[in-house]
């Protein structure tokens, strides 16, 4: 076999394994970008009842000076108040659990998001005596403006 033949046939095979190699490559990929995917999925649906479709809601929200390690803000409805543990969906966001300051009530707080768990606690709720008795609707906002301080 002459010397151009086998170069053909070198180069030819080279060709078929790369190609195969890149086939093999973005398979690969595609499956790491699913899982990743699929990791954020489930770090947004890590609490119960959570509902990736939940409709984004505007809510004004009342602080409650309670002496517990509860639900501290409240959206009063008729005669019956619903009360809400608040999580802020990024760093950026003023944490209204900090606008208290042990004298400033009344404080009134408008916040744009999603009801994440019916029945929970916010992701970093830090509070050490929480009961399980004591888990509430989450609602994480988007949004936050201060209406009253």
């Amino acid at each position: 076999m002459s010397n151009a033949i086998r170069l053909i046939i070198f180069s030819l095979s080279t060709l078929l394994i790369s190609c195969n190699q890149t086939k093999k490559q973005k398979l690969i990929d595609d499956k790491i970008l699913r899982s990743k995917l699929s990791d954020s999925i489930n770090k947004l649906s890590d609490k119960p009842a959570f509902k990736v479709d939940a409709k984004v809601k505007t809510l004004i929200l009342d602080y409650n000076a309670i002496s517990c390690s509860c639900a501290q803000w409240s959206e009063s409805k008729s005669n019956k108040k619903e009360y809400y543990w608040l999580e802020p969906a990024n760093e950026q966001l003023i944490n209204a659990d900090h606008l208290f300051n042990g004298r400033n009530l009344p404080i009134q707080i408008k916040v744009t998001g999603q009801i994440v768990s019916e029945n929970g606690f916010p992701k970093q709720n830090t509070l050490s005596k929480v009961g399980e008795n004591e888990a509430g609707k989450v609602f994480r906002y988007t949004n936050i403006e201060v209406l009253k301080k």
